[in-house]
């Protein structure tokens, strides 16, 4: 399967998953290394925005790495989503 695909299946899955969770998700329009952030309005239970990076890694099998490169990010949450398929 064409890995742009299992990307967008990955990401789709999150989200999904986070809004079930009863959070908000934004897309940055840049990808700088950060693939979303989910995030926590203003209501009766919150008195302060919330929000936490999320770097994403799709893949239609068992995989793991992990890149010095989003130490930049602090309290960054690296999602694994694994044996995605198209079916």
């Amino acid at each position: 399967m064409d890995t742009q695909v299992i990307e967008i299946l990955g990401r789709n899955h999150l989200v999904n998953a986070l809004m079930r969770a009863g959070f908000e998700v934004a897309e940055p329009l840049r990808d700088r290394g950060i693939d979303l952030i989910a995030y926590l309005d203003l209501d009766d239970d919150i008195n302060q925005f919330i929000s936490i990076p999320i770097q994403l890694k799709a893949s239609s099998e068992k995989a793991f790495s992990i890149a010095r490169k989003y130490n930049k990010f602090p309290n960054m949450i690296l999602c694994y989503v694994w044996y995605l398929r198209s079916e």
